[in-house]
C-alpha cells in the first residue's frame, strides 16, 4: 500500500518532522524552473509552518528502498519535492478554518533576486550555475549534470555577466544553445542534462483504455508567431510557422553570446515548436509507477518511480491519433485522504530538443 505524506524541517530538532495535511498539489514543468506545491494543513499543525520554511512531499511504498528508518520499516519514501515557504494563507469561514502553504524550490531565490556581477575565464555552463547559486547556500553536489556518471556534458562560455537583474534567463539562454536544459530536482537542488531523456524499461507508458480514459487535447496560438528571428554577434536565423497565418513577428537577440548560424537556427526553430502549444493532457490514477511496478523493480535506488517531466514515454491514445513516443513537459500531482492522482501534460519531444 503506498501513501503521500508531507515533512516539514525543524531548525529545533534539525531534521523533517512528520505531519498531517488534508490536501497536496505539486507541480513541476519544463518551462518553470522551480516546482510548485500547496499544501492544506489542519489547524493543529498551524505553528510548524512559517514562511522561509522548508517543506518536503514524499511518496512512501512498502517497495521503496531508500528512508526505511525514518517510517520504522514499514515504509521507504522517495522526495517527490522540496519548496521553501512563500505564503501561508488563512481563510476563516463559520463552519471551517482553511490553512494553505505554498511554496517553490529553492531556486526561488535566484530568480526573484537582482544583481550584477560577471564571471570570467571561459568556465563552462555548470560552472557557471555553481558559482551563482552558491551564493544562495547550494553545495557543489546540489548543482549537477545528469547522467551523473557523464561528468560535466556543458560546454565552455566565452563571458558571462548580468546587470541589475536575475542571471536566470541568461543561463536558460546559455543552455538551450549548447542543447540542454535546466531544472529542479526533487530535493530542491539543480540538475543540467538533455531534454527528452531516451525511453526506459521501468514501465512508464500511456495508453488509452488501459490508464487513461478521457485525454484532453488542447491548442493555443495566443504565444504563437508566424516569424521568429534570432539575432546574435552579427548572425541571425529565421524561420516561419506556416500554422500560423497572421503576420506576427518575433526577434530574440543574443547579442553578448557567441553563437554560430547553426545553432541560432535551432533556436528559432525551439521557439516555433514550443509556441504552437499543442498539447494532450491525461488524468492518471496514482504519482507513478504501480506498487506491483515498483515491486518488480527488485529496489528502487538511482530508479524513477514518478511520472517525471522530461521523460520520454511511449503513448497510445486513438481516440488523438496518437501512437509514438511523447515528451512529459508538465505534471500536476494532486491528493486528499481518500485518492491520489496526476495529471500528465504530452508535446511532440522536438519542441525541447
Amino acid at each position: 500500500m503506498s501513501e503521500v505524506a508531507v515533512a516539514v524541517w525543524s531548525s529545533k530538532e534539525k531534521k523533517y518532522v512528520n505531519v498531517s495535511w488534508k490536501r497536496v498539489m505539486v507541480r513541476k514543468s519544463l518551462d518553470e524552473i522551480c516546482h510548485y506545491a500547496e499544501v492544506e494543513i489542519p489547524e493543529s499543525e498551524r505553528s510548524l509552518f512559517h514562511k522561509h520554511g522548508i517543506i518536503q512531499v514524499r511518496y512512501l511504498s512498502q517497495y521503496i528502498t531508500e528512508g526505511r528508518g525514518e517510517y520504522n520499516g514499514k515504509y521507504g519514501y522517495h522526495p517527490v519535492t522540496t519548496v521553501y515557504i512563500d505564503d501561508v494563507d488563512e481563510e476563516t469561514e463559520k463552519s471551517s478554518h482553511g490553512i494553505i502553504v505554498s511554496g517553490r524550490s529553492k531556486a526561488r531565490d535566484i530568480i526573484d533576486s537582482k544583481w550584477s556581477g560577471t564571471i570570467l575565464g571561459q568556465p563552462t555552463l555548470l560552472q557557471i550555475l555553481r558559482q551563482i547559486a552558491g551564493e544562495f547556500g547550494f553545495d557543489e553536489d546540489d548543482v549537477i549534470c545528469l547522467p551523473t556518471t557523464a561528468g560535466d556534458i556543458t560546454k565552455t562560455v566565452n563571458s558571462f555577466s548580468w546587470e541589475n537583474e536575475s542571471p536566470w534567463a541568461k543561463l536558460l539562454t546559455v543552455a538551450d544553445a549548447q542543447g540542454l536544459i535546466i531544472t529542479s530536482n526533487q530535493l530542491g537542488g539543480l540538475y543540467i542534462t538533455q531534454p527528452a531523456r531516451g525511453t526506459c524499461d521501468w514501465g512508464f507508458a500511456i495508453e488509452e483504455g488501459v490508464n487513461v480514459r478521457h485525454p484532453r487535447r488542447s491548442e493555443s496560438g495566443a504565444e504563437q508567431y508566424h516569424e521568429y528571428t534570432v539575432k546574435a554577434c552579427g548572425n541571425e536565423a529565421t524561420v516561419t510557422d506556416p500554422t500560423c497565418p497572421n503576420k506576427r513577428k518575433l526577434t530574440i537577440n543574443l547579442t553578448e553570446f557567441i553563437i554560430d548560424k547553426e545553432k541560432l537556427l535551432r533556436r528559432a526553430k525551439t521557439e516555433m515548436l514550443r509556441r504552437r502549444e499543442d498539447k494532450i493532457t491525461c488524468a492518471l490514477s496514482g504519482w507513478g509507477l504501480t506498487e506491483a511496478q515498483i515491486k518488480k523493480l527488485g529496489g528502487t535506488y538511482h530508479k524513477e518511480i514518478f511520472w517525471e517531466v522530461n521523460l520520454l514515454i511511449p503513448v497510445k491514445l486513438p481516440s488523438c491519433k496518437v501512437n509514438a513516443n511523447m515528451l512529459i513537459s508538465q505534471v500536476e500531482y494532486t491528493a486528499d485522504s481518500k485518492t491520489f492522482s496526476c495529471d500528465v501534460t504530452l508535446v511532440k519531444p522536438e519542441a525541447y530538443r
